[in-house]
């Protein structure tokens, strides 16, 4: 089929499928689809437990958006950070009633190309988390 096929295309050195998923505001299906096919390259999460230190960049346009110093064991099967690199790194909107969700969510993109990278939680013991 073509959605197979489509999700057949990508792999770690070709990402122009999934790039193409990204689009904002990000929908549920371009989520669940760009969460799938992340899995399917990876084999799971590959940057869950990586601590290396450096920076994370954008997939796509390879912005600076974070610093490894800023990165936490959050509660999702994501990478979490504290903060973005720079604010002038991200761009962010707000979502309202993002699955149930109590507190401010706000879905985070790169500032230079505009892809899906995440959400932001607000959390209040800490502040806000990514």
């Amino acid at each position: 089929s073509f959605f197979l096929s489509f999700f057949l295309q990508v792999t770690l050195e070709e990402r122009a499928a999934y790039f193409a998923v990204s689009c904002r505001p990000i929908t549920a299906r371009a989520e669940d689809d760009m969460e799938l096919l992340s899995d399917i390259v990876t084999w799971g999460e590959a940057y869950l437990d990586h601590w290396g230190a450096g920076v994370y960049r954008c997939a796509r346009c390879r912005l600076a958006l974070y610093d490894s110093r800023d990165k936490w064991r959050g509660p999702c099967a994501w990478p979490s950070w504290r903060q973005p690199l720079s604010e002038a790194s991200v761009s962010t909107a707000e979502v309202l009633g993002y699955n149930g969700y109590a507190c401010a969510v706000r879905e985070i993109y790169c500032a230079r190309c505009d892809l899906f990278v995440g959400h932001q939680f607000e959390d209040a013991r800490v502040g806000r988390q990514i």
